[in-house]
């Protein structure tokens, strides 16, 4: 029996199929929300200016400082000085990264379309 080939030294990028190199990776700050009985990382994520939960919205996250933010929050406060309103650094256009909000199995979490089905018999 064959043995598996061993797994690559490098996980790829899900882009590119390439391997990932350090200095691709952006180091994000989560803040999480403090629940008694929930350990210090399995709160929900908040948004590190307003302090609203995270879950369906849309998000950014800015490179140069690594705050997640709610898009709406961004727009109205970070937007328009190009300053991040948490740590004070400067940002440029291509510093900012639209977060992709993730899917689930619930009707809510998207766009829904229902049709009536009307059988006929022929």
């Amino acid at each position: 029996m064959a043995l598996p080939s061993p797994p690559p030294g490098r996980p790829p990028s899900p882009m590119s199929g390439e391997p990932l190199k350090l200095k691709q990776l952006i180091p994000i700050h989560l803040v999480h929300e403090q629940d008694e009985g929930i350990s210090n990382n399995g709160g929900r994520v908040l948004c590190s200016v307003s302090q609203k939960r995270i879950t369906t919205q849309e998000t950014i996250a800015i490179k140069s400082s690594g705050q997640v933010m709610l898009a709406s929050v961004f727009n109205e406060l970070a937007k328009p000085t190009m300053t991040c309103p948490v740590t004070g650094k400067k940002f440029k256009d291509k510093d900012v990264i639209k977060l992709i909000k993730g899917k689930s199995g619930f009707a809510a979490s998207g766009n829904v379309e229902a049709k009536k089905y009307n059988p006929t018999l022929t």
